[in-house]
């Protein structure tokens, strides 16, 4: 019974330590960058989250956050629980219009 007991109480202190941490990766549209707090704005499904961009964060397909325009789609990647700092930042692949061939 004792065994049974520690099993399960184990479980649950494993269950909260990955609490409200995104196990998928963030999908949405620049809204704005603060320089000085180095914080990305992005509009996703949930609504607007804010990330900040720390000096570990590889940009992928971006050579600096503050080039990232208005509705540029993003996708960030790692975000730290704690800090909020994401680990990957890069560019969306987005539907492209497909080319006709004639």
């Amino acid at each position: 019974m004792k065994k049974i007991f520690s099993i399960l109480a184990s479980l649950a202190f494993a269950g909260s330590v990955f609490a409200g941490c995104p196990s998928k990766p963030i999908h949405g549209k620049v809204v704005g960058f603060d320089e000085e707090s180095k914080t990305l704005t992005v509009a996703g499904k949930g609504g607007q989250k804010k990330v900040q961009i720390g000096s570990k964060t590889k940009m992928d397909g971006i050579d600096c956050p503050t080039k990232l325009a208005k509705g540029d789609r993003v996708k960030i990647e790692g975000c730290n629980c704690k800090s909020k700092t994401a680990t990957k930042i890069a560019m969306a692949k987005g539907k492209g219009k497909k080319e006709k061939k004639g």
